[in-house]
């Protein structure tokens, strides 16, 4: 495990309630892997399950979990993301409380400050969700 609950914060700008990952698990300079545990009182579990914004949302933190880590490592300031796009976006399955969640985002493309992932989350070796997201990030001025 390269970065566990506490160090993950290190990296990300979000705090609870809504901190979507707990672990990150490996990293390289174009993806990244991390796990989360859905806990029961998850400000997106709805009926009974995480709801789709939720997904999105873990996706979106593993990237940025990604990029804070590998900017860390190389001493270098790490920037403020944001969603600036989402395409092809495939929720197949919404995980219970309790599920653990893995999710890998890949990059395939930057330019300038957009950075293209492919993210795709599981849980118990189901795919629940993909997409394609696009993230602008800048160095705080």
């Amino acid at each position: 495990m390269l970065a566990d609950r506490d160090d993950i914060l290190r990296y990300i700008p979000q705090r609870r309630p809504i901190v979507m990952v707990h672990s990150l698990t490996a990293a390289s300079d174009d993806q990244a892997i991390t796990q989360f545990t859905i806990e029961p009182d998850n400000i997106f579990i709805d009926k009974g399950t995480l709801a789709e914004p939720g997904l999105v949302e873990n996706i979106a933190q593993t990237a940025a979990v990604h990029i804070g880590y590998m900017c860390h490592s190389k001493n270098i300031p790490i920037p403020i993301g944001y969603i600036a796009a989402i395409k092809e976006l495939k929720v197949l399955a919404l995980p219970p409380p309790g599920a653990v969640i893995t999710t890998l985002v890949k990059i395939v493309n930057k330019v300038l400050d957009i950075t293209v992932v492919q993210g795709s989350s599981e849980f118990n070796g189901q795919t629940a969700c993909t997409c394609e997201m696009r993230i602008f990030a800048k160095l705080k001025s």
